[in-house]
C-alpha cells in the first residue's frame, strides 16, 4: 500500500497525533457495519481500482481515481500506483471555494484557483482564474485558463500568484 506508507511517514513528521490510520479487509462492509463519520479516505493499490470505485459510487460519497504512473509517478516514494480519493458527497474543493467566496463576498471572477490533480477540476472551472501547474494532469490543463511554466515542485504555485494576481 504505497499511499498508506507515504501518508504514514508524513503523519509522523507533520501531524503526530492528528491522523488515524485503519486497515480494514473490506471497506464496504466496514462502512455499512460501523457507519463512521468520514471526512476523507484514501484507498491505494498497485492494482486497478475500477471495481471498488464503481461500488463506492453507489454510496453517498465523492470518488476520484488518481493514477500515479508514467509522468505522474510519485517521486516521493519512487513508485507507480493508483488511489481512490473518497469524501462525503458535496465535500470537494469546488464547494469549499464557493463557500469561501460567499463568506468573503467575492464573485467567482475575483477568485483564483491553482491545481494539479483531478480533484481540482471543478474548482478550476468555477474560479475566475483557473491555473494548472506545468506538471498537472492533462485533464486539469484542459479546463484551466492558464498553465504555469514551472511545476509544483519548482515554484509553480508561486509563479501563478505572482503572474495572475494583481497586488
Amino acid at each position: 500500500m504505497y499511499m498508506d506508507l507515504r501518508n504514514f511517514q508524513l503523519k509522523d513528521s507533520i501531524f503526530p497525533n492528528d491522523l488515524e490510520f485503519k486497515v480494514v479487509p473490506n471497506i464496504e462492509e466496514y462502512m455499512k457495519k460501523n457507519n463512521p463519520t468520514v471526512f476523507k479516505a484514501v484507498i491505494s493499490s498497485p492494482f486497478h481500482l475500477e471495481t471498488i470505485q464503481k461500488e463506492l459510487q453507489q454510496m453517498d460519497v465523492s470518488v476520484f481515481r488518481i493514477n500515479k504512473s508514467k509522468q505522474y509517478k510519485d517521486k516521493v516514494i519512487d513508485k507507480e500506483y493508483e488511489y481512490l480519493d473518497i469524501a462525503p458527497s458535496k465535500t470537494n474543493k469546488e464547494e469549499a471555494l464557493a463557500i469561501l467566496s460567499d463568506y468573503l463576498k467575492l464573485s467567482s471572477s475575483q477568485v483564483m484557483a491553482i491545481g494539479d490533480n483531478l480533484n481540482d477540476i471543478g474548482m478550476l472551472k468555477t474560479s475566475g482564474i483557473g491555473v494548472a501547474v506545468a506538471n498537472a494532469y492533462e485533464e486539469v490543463k484542459k479546463v484551466a485558463k492558464f498553465t504555469t511554466v514551472n511545476t509544483v515542485d519548482n515554484s509553480g504555485f508561486a509563479e501563478a500568484v505572482y503572474k495572475y494576481v494583481s497586488f
